[in-house]
């Protein structure tokens, strides 16, 4: 009963994240096409909607890697692999993987839309940038496919 219950929050959280995502693309392809100069408050207030996504699909991640680790704890002392095990096992990597990308692309984003001033004073912070997602701000942004 629990490993169901588990199941459907997986799927939830996958089929939420999908559509947020598919919205993403939806309202960003429309928006590079009716207007191609964005205003600095508009894009501050998506960046700041999408780190709240990210920072609610974390904390679900996060809740689901526990769960994981506690029913692995359980399952260890069975000497049988469960197959809804496995299956919650891969679907939380796939989790984490878009998690990776949606990271990756609000990075971009943010990369995309800082001043130049602004990347000055980073740069002079923190250093150059070794962070793969930061290198070519104006290529388009390449999410994997829905699963």
């Amino acid at each position: 009963m629990k490993i169901t219950t588990r199941m459907i929050s997986v799927f939830l959280l996958s089929a939420l994240l999908g559509i947020a995502i598919g919205g993403y693309r939806e309202r960003t392809s429309s928006a590079y096409a009716s207007e191609p100069a964005q205003d600095a408050v508009y894009l501050d207030r998506r960046i700041s909607t999408l780190e709240m996504r990210l920072s609610t699909i974390e904390s679900s991640l996060r809740t689901l890697e526990q769960q994981a680790m506690s029913s692995q704890r359980m399952s260890q002392a069975q000497p049988t692999r469960d197959p809804e095990t496995s299956l919650l096992r891969s679907q939380v990597e796939l989790l984490i993987g878009r998690l990776r990308e949606l990271e990756c692309g609000l990075s971009h984003l943010d990369e995309r839309t800082l001043s130049a001033a602004a990347k000055e004073a980073q740069k002079r912070v923190s250093g150059p940038s070794t962070d793969p997602c930061r290198f070519n701000p104006e290529t388009p942004l390449q999410l994997s496919p829905r699963r």
